[in-house]
């Protein structure tokens, strides 16, 4: 269960919600909500998690997700830098920003 809606991601890319694009939207709001609850480590049971932090975040991410579109193979195409590599791990960033949500810890 995504934890930001379809408008709230549209606003964000500065888009309009259409038929056309609205599963793509969902889809990629869905993918940034697997990667929260992963980062969470909910324990079960415990109430569905409510926070601005993880809106913003799950937009934010949305928002990544839809523009990887354009970043086949990790490569963004510029005429005028040439071909240049998107970053590794992008939510490395977004799960620090989590840390204080988190409720397990594993040992690694």
């Amino acid at each position: 269960m995504a934890y930001a809606t379809v408008d709230e991601l549209a606003g964000a890319l500065r888009i309009a919600v259409t038929a056309t694009n609205t599963d793509g939207l969902q889809a990629c709001l869905d993918a940034a909500a697997v990667e929260i609850d992963h980062t969470i480590s909910a324990v079960e049971g415990s109430d569905p998690i409510d926070s601005p932090l993880v809106n913003r975040v799950n937009i934010l991410r949305g928002v990544e997700w839809w523009k990887a579109n354009d970043a086949a193979f990790g490569v963004i195409g510029y005429d005028e830098t040439g071909a240049l590599q998107a970053p590794r791990n992008g939510f490395r960033r977004h799960a620090a920003t989590l840390i204080p949500l988190k409720e397990q810890w594993g040992v690694a």
